[in-house]
């Protein structure tokens, strides 16, 4: 039978599947050994979300001290003007008739702090303010928040987005004056420059990213960290400065205007009105203007974990696959190798071999080559036998020819003509078995017949038997190529044999006043194979001689051997014989009729 040169590698096929790599050995054993630092993956989650939280603590407070101490420190700012202004207020009521002495003395103040404070005034109650540290008169009376200021002498801190003198926003701080006789005659005007507060945020700041927003109950920026024009977007956008400033406590972590989460503490400068409003973000997921998703992922708690096991995952896979699978896959190499071409293996060349590897490579050269051995024993057994045999088949044919040859002495010198008929349908049978004899040890595979080629050589040769009363009849043979084994090609034979002796014995003329013999050997499906004798018949045909009856027996007697039984049609001008086999099949035992077919 021959080898179907379609037929795939099985670790072909495996390695054609889709996901052909889940079954590869360092990827599971990576994949479960990678497992266990699960659990240790876990913890390490968990204590970096525990750390994360008390450090959002400790921001939080962080944000509470720090906004305080920014509040403390405008607390003082506003504590020190009102101090300076206090001063002022005790002066300047000696100096109301003096106005070029009112004015020197706020000059030289302002000039003695002007790091601090850009304006000093005294406005009286009719709102012309004209002693200043400016060269200018500013009349207030016409203010709509005039009368207000002047209703009753008390603090206040104001905010003025314009200062007059600095042309930027500032801080008004406003003491009441009072004269000799206690009676209120007007303010004293001290501005703080909003610039000088925001600057000293920044620098106290620096890059921690807070946002700081001193504000007031109004709603009025009083200081911002950062650019003043943003500073009310970076308050909590759903609360007002009143809502914001009851809060108790006063902590809250909302969206901002900007659609920011922040965590927000109010810190009061003064019980009169002004705030201080720290914000952070809380967990770090709104970093600064350019930062992207890959830095934010880098800030998320797993990262490490995640990190961690990718690395060990790397490790373990190379580690397999260095260590062991590399020689498993060599080894399976050399079997690959052996099974197909059956030459004994090299041994691997590797110094890192493990031992429990190393022992299994030995174990397989060793049987490779206790293999090939046996094999070789094999080889030579089977020759012999098929030495053997072919001498046992060419020895009976001899002896076979032997007595062919003394039964066609005697036929020569017997003078009985039933005698020497008898005598040579004897020697036909014998011709034929020695002919069956002589094509098994004629072939190449002992265990398997060209059937085709049996028949025609057994049939061939009976050609010459056909009575020479009438004319030679026309033989054909359809023969399909049919490999059998021995137990069927023999009796097959033999009954061929039987079976054209006897279409030849009683060959007749047909209608048309032809003889004629067809021999069919056919292949069917279900690996069965029919054989057909047919012959031409007359009524008024007569045998030569009257048979007995043994070539029927003999028939019946090889088709029990083939495991069948013969059936026979006759008409008024013919003859036939056939019977139906099942051929034995070759190993394995599910081999196809096509292989069981050879070349003719």
């Amino acid at each position: 039978m021959s080898e179907d040169s379609s037929e795939l590698d099985p670790l072909d096929s495996e390695a054609e599947r889709p996901i052909s790599w889940t079954r590869n050995l360092s990827v599971r054993l990576a994949l479960l050994l990678s497992g266990a630092l699960i659990p240790l993956g876990l913890i390490a989650v968990g204590q970096t979300v525990r750390l994360q939280n008390e450090l959002l603590a400790s921001n939080n407070l962080s944000l509470q001290a720090l906004t305080a101490e920014f509040a403390q420190e405008e607390r003082e700012i506003i504590k020190s003007a009102f101090a300076a202004a206090e001063t002022l207020a005790l002066t300047v009521p000696e100096l109301t008739d003096d106005l070029a002495s009112c004015r020197s003395l706020m000059s030289r103040f302002v000039d003695s702090v002007s790091e601090a404070y850009s304006f000093a005034g005294f406005l009286p109650i009719d709102g012309v303010m004209d002693c200043a540290s400016a060269d200018l008169v500013i009349d207030y009376s016409v203010n709509p928040d005039f009368p207000e200021w002047m209703r009753r002498p008390k603090r206040e801190v104001r905010v003025n987005s314009y200062g007059p003198v600095s042309g930027t926003a500032v801080l008004v701080v406003s003491e009441p004056v009072f004269d000799r006789n206690e009676t209120f005659i007007g303010n004293q005007i001290i501005h703080v420059p909003h610039d000088k507060i925001d600057q000293n945020f920044q620098v106290k700041l620096g890059d921690r990213p807070i946002d700081l927003v001193t504000i007031s109950a109004e709603g009025d920026i009083l200081s911002a960290s950062g650019d003043r024009n943003t500073a009310l977007e970076r308050l909590p956008a759903k609360l007002s400065v009143k809502e914001l400033t009851q809060l108790n406590p006063r902590r809250i972590e909302t969206k901002n205007a900007a659609g920011q989460q922040r965590l927000f503490s109010i810190v009061p400068v003064l019980s009169n009105g002004f705030y201080v409003i720290g914000s952070w973000d809380p967990e770090g997921k709104h970093a600064p203007a350019g930062t992207g998703a890959i830095s934010q992922l880098l800030l998320t708690p797993a990262l490490f974990p995640i990190l961690m096991w990718l690395v060990s995952l790397v490790l373990i896979y190379v580690a397999l696959d260095r260590q062991v699978v590399r020689f498993l896959r060599l080894i399976s190499l050399q079997m690959r190798q052996f099974a197909q071409s059956r030459t004994l293996p090299s041994p691997t060349a590797s110094r890192f071999m493990p031992s429990e590897l190393q022992v299994i490579e030995d174990q397989f050269l060793h049987m490779s080559e206790k293999l090939l051995r046996d094999e070789a024993t094999l080889f030579d057994a089977m020759h012999d036998k098929d030495v053997l045999l072919k001498e046992l088949h060419h020895r009976v044919k001899n002896n076979l020819q032997l007595i062919s040859s003394i039964i066609s002495m005697q036929i020569r010198r017997t003078r009985n003509g039933v005698t020497a008929a008898a005598l040579k349908t004897v020697n036909r049978r014998v011709t034929s078995m020695a002919t069956v004899h002589q094509t098994l040890y004629q072939a190449s595979d002992l265990g398997r017949v060209q059937a085709n080629d049996l028949l025609r050589d057994v049939i061939r040769p009976m050609i010459d038997l056909a009575p020479t009363t009438a004319p030679v009849p026309v033989i054909k043979m359809s023969l399909d190529p049919v490999v059998l084994y021995p137990d069927q090609a023999v009796p097959l034979a033999l009954l061929a044999v039987e079976a054209v002796t006897n279409a030849l014995k009683y060959l007749g003329t047909d209608t048309a006043g032809k003889r004629w013999v067809t021999v069919s050997l056919e292949t069917l499906e279900n690996e069965q194979v029919r054989f057909t004798i047919a012959n031409s018949t007359s009524d008024s045909h007569e045998p030569e001689d009257e048979g007995t009856g043994l070539g029927s027996q003999l028939i019946r007697g090889f088709s029990r051997q083939l495991e069948t039984s013969p059936t026979i049609d006759q008409d008024e001008e013919s003859y036939r014989l056939s019977l139906t086999f099942d051929v034995v099949a070759f190993e394995p035992e599910d081999q196809p009729l096509t292989d069981i077919v050879g070349t003719s």
